[in-house]
């Protein structure tokens, strides 16, 4: 009996010196895959080691494994929540947006308000064209988080949009929302703000954006270009004309140093290209 036992674990160590040593170029995660394959290896009906795995697998992106590994654990009994969302979001990743749904679905009937599961819901959602649902989700999900991020305010808006792609009334005042929450400086934010009112056609209220980044930033010759080059778009050849010999002095008032970067000089490139063309139209 002793004999066996001493084999018994023999086996064991010379399995997971194997596994590590397959493994060891893929980092520490792989070593902890091959640690957890050992613990299993002792405790095959642990539903919980098989969950513990699967999550490892797809963090290294052997999502086959990983969803091998659930359905163990869902097998062994394993019966909590946090299974289908860990299914959910293989499914998702692996772009099976049917089988994804069915999964948050589950997880969802346990636990309805789990903003992180809406989340995930509405991105299904949206990936199947289900706009109007995936906005309702993701409606919950910016009214109800208290770690709203840039990306979520981005996010809400592109769904926003795919929704009703005439709807920037709503975009916008997403944004607002997010730069009251998250700080007004939120350049992410600002950006797209900026591409909003442009594509929307409010050209006013998009020239004041570019004067707020003229405004905000020290290096002011890149937003007055991109100003000038705006105006041009929408037939100010005058206007355009004003902003490039402003970016050409915001030029000159710059330390040597950073007048010969090359960013710098295609900038100059830039200008002269522009004000060349708003000339001809001229003429």
């Amino acid at each position: 009996m002793g004999i066996q036992l001493v084999n018994k674990r023999t086996l064991f160590i010379m399995l997971f010196l194997s596994l590590s040593l397959q493994l060891f170029a893929h980092g520490d995660l792989s070593m902890r895959i091959a640690e957890k394959t050992v613990a299993i290896s002792e405790n095959p009906n642990n539903a919980e080691l098989y969950y513990e795995r699967g999550l490892l697998y797809q963090q290294h992106i052997e999502y086959s494994n990983a969803l091998e590994d659930y359905h163990k654990s869902q097998a062994l009994g394993n019966t909590d929540k946090a299974v289908h969302y860990s299914i959910a979001e293989l499914h998702f990743l692996t772009e099976d947006y049917n089988e994804a749904l069915k999964s948050i679905g589950s997880y969802l009937q346990v636990d309805s308000i789990d903003v992180r599961a809406k989340k995930l819901e509405a991105q299904i959602l949206f990936q199947l064209q289900a706009y109007k649902k995936s906005l309702e989700a993701y409606r919950y999900v910016i009214h109800t988080m208290t770690d709203t991020r840039p990306e979520d305010i981005l996010e809400y808006c592109d769904i926003i949009l795919a929704e009703n792609h005439k709807n920037y009334k709503a975009a916008l005042e997403a944004i607002q929302a997010g730069l009251d929450q998250l700080g007004p400086h939120t350049l992410s934010l600002q950006l797209k703000k900026l591409d909003f009112l442009k594509e929307s056609g409010q050209t006013e209220k998009a020239l004041e954006q570019y004067n707020y980044f003229i405004l905000q930033y020290n290096r002011k010759e890149f937003w007055y270009y991109k100003k000038a080059k705006y105006l041009a778009e929408i037939n100010k050849p005058h206007e355009a004309f004003i902003s490039l010999k402003l970016a050409a002095v915001a030029i000159e008032n710059l330390e040597p140093k950073f007048k010969n970067m090359s960013p710098v000089i295609k900038l100059k490139e830039q200008i002269n290209s522009l004000e060349s063309s708003i000339n001809n139209q001229k003429s």
